[in-house]
């Protein structure tokens, strides 16, 4: 398999559904007139997993799996309390939800660091490779939030509210998010 169709097979894996998770919680006040908005936080993740991906990939930096398994929903659960009480899309807030996704993907890099180690194509060279998979993750992502802003405009269409829309999907996530971190604790 090549590293573009490994990167989208990883983020679209139902066995990872926590990062399905945390893109929902990321857009979850979003339907498909605010798709651009989606794309650029969906993107900011991507800059900071790939970051931390690239760095722990080289074993330049490496965190224990346990914690790296316990801090994924703990960036869920901060993303969906954060799109909760944080008020309004403007100025501000929409900067630190950038730097917030840029941040939490970083966390989200190390989990993808193992895998893309054990998976990736190693005549494809490093970097080449590092970027194909990434560039997959990104496309696979791309997909999953179309597919979210699709459902949240249909869902839209009778009659919810973009409030009511985030209080349930905000609060699903949270829910989730405290369960899988709970079994999760690495202490």
């Amino acid at each position: 398999m090549n590293d573009i169709a490994l990167g989208m097979a990883h983020i679209t894996d139902w066995q990872g559904y926590d990062h399905m998770l945390y893109l929902l919680a990321l857009v979850a006040r979003f339907d498909l007139r605010h798709a651009g908005k989606a794309a650029l936080i969906a993107t900011a993740f991507t800059l900071g997993h790939s970051l931390t991906l690239a760095i722990a990939s080289l074993d330049l930096f490496r965190l224990p799996g346990d914690w790296v398994e316990f801090l994924i929903p703990v960036t869920i659960l901060c993303t969906a309390l954060w799109n909760l009480f944080s008020g309004d899309g403007a100025g501000k807030r929409q900067r630190l939800t950038y730097l917030m996704a840029i941040a939490f993907g970083l966390i989200h890099g190390l989990g993808f660091s193992s895998f893309f180690r054990i998976s990736r194509d190693e005549t494809a060279g490093f970097i080449g490779g590092l970027f194909r998979f990434n560039l997959g993750v990104e496309l696979g992502q791309l997909l999953i939030v179309a597919i979210l802003l699709a459902t949240a405009s249909l869902i839209r269409a009778f009659g919810i509210s973009e409030r009511d829309q985030q209080i349930f999907v905000c609060g699903g996530a949270v829910a989730l998010s405290l369960v899988m971190a709970l079994e999760r604790m690495p202490w």
